[in-house]
């Protein structure tokens, strides 16, 4: 169906949302709609992993419920189909999960061609593809729109939203309310670049901290220490931007001088990133990285960072802070 035969999209709140995806990012979306009331379709091509991610999404239900007494869920309705059929005929909202594969998410959207009729309105989890190709090889450009939640997202409670060079305003504005309506904190991206907002300030500052432990600097230990005992710990309550503003920008501007032509700047993977990659040392899932995980347990870390965010996030709700679960 080309651009041109669609219908145009009325900023409505949607009703019923198809999310396409049961790994981590699909079953926490899932349940953070189906907590909010909407009704929701979760899509999965295998039945049997579907009776399993019913397990995980009972399971994680009960996580939330534990750690958020407060947080009153408007329980809506959940059906996990194996078939795209009722989420096509239904959905006013989709939301694809799926592999990081921009053929795949492609695939998938043309595949709903009922949806795209209504003028149902394609979201894309994509955490850096493009989200005006996508929308131009499905052929619905004005109606994608990039929803980049951040692990886990369960806890995390920013999205970023990301306009395609033809994304209608309409389309925007409805997604930022849907997010909002389910306990999301969305932050309004008006350009697509690969990277968005947060991974391109994230992989800038990996960037560094890699070159660092290449040139003998630092030993990865130190580096990740420097990182959470200094500007890690003011990063909750204190921006990149905010930070220089108190430091004072005459004297930022100075150490730019002198500070950035050292910093790193290279334009391609490190060689030790991919020295480490050529051999299998692909980190806590191959047991090796910059760390020997057979030596440490990466499931005290992703508990210990979890804990943390839980921390964060009540901490948050108890000065005001919004982006804490559900938005009453």
């Amino acid at each position: 169906m080309k651009e041109n035969a669609r219908p145009t999209h009325n900023m409505t709140p949607p009703h019923t949302v198809g999310i396409c995806g049961i790994g981590q990012i699909g079953l926490a979306l899932a349940l953070s709609c189906y907590r909010a009331g909407y009704r929701v379709f979760l899509f999965g091509r295998a039945p049997e992993k579907l009776d399993r991610s019913r397990q995980e999404f009972e399971k994680l239900d009960q996580w939330l419920n534990l750690n958020f007494p407060e947080d009153v869920p408007q329980y809506g309705k959940i059906e996990f189909v194996s078939n795209l059929s009722q989420l096509d005929r239904d959905a006013d909202l989709v939301i694809e999960g799926i592999a990081e594969n921009l053929s795949a998410k492609v695939e998938l959207f043309r595949s709903l061609a009922c949806a795209a009729a209504r003028g149902a309105i394609f979201c894309t989890t994509t955490s850096g593809l493009s989200i005006t190709e996508m929308g131009r090889m499905a052929d619905y450009a004005s109606h994608v729109v990039g929803t980049h939640f951040w692990n886990p997202p369960h806890l995390m409670p920013l999205v970023e939203v990301i306009a395609g060079v033809e994304t209608s305003a309409t389309v925007m504005d409805t997604a930022i309310m849907f997010c909002r309506s389910i306990g999301k904190t969305p932050v309004r991206v008006n350009a697509d670049v690969p990277g968005f907002i947060g991974n391109r300030m994230l992989h800038a500052l990996w960037r560094e901290a890699v070159d660092l432990v290449e040139r003998g600097i630092a030993s990865p230990e130190d580096v990740d220490t420097v990182a959470k005992l200094t500007f890690g710990l003011r990063m909750p309550v204190i921006g990149p931007l905010e930070n220089m503003d108190v430091v004072g920008l005459d004297l930022i501007r100075t150490i730019h001088d002198y500070l950035l032509p050292a910093i790193a700047n290279n334009a391609e993977p490190s060689r030790l990133l991919s020295e480490h990659v050529s051999f299998g040392r692909l980190g806590i899932k191959s047991g090796q990285g910059f760390y020997d995980w057979e030596k440490r347990s990466s499931a005290e870390l992703i508990e210990a960072r979890d804990h943390q965010i839980l921390r964060e996030l009540k901490r948050g709700a108890g000065e005001g802070r919004r982006g804490v679960m559900r938005d009453h």
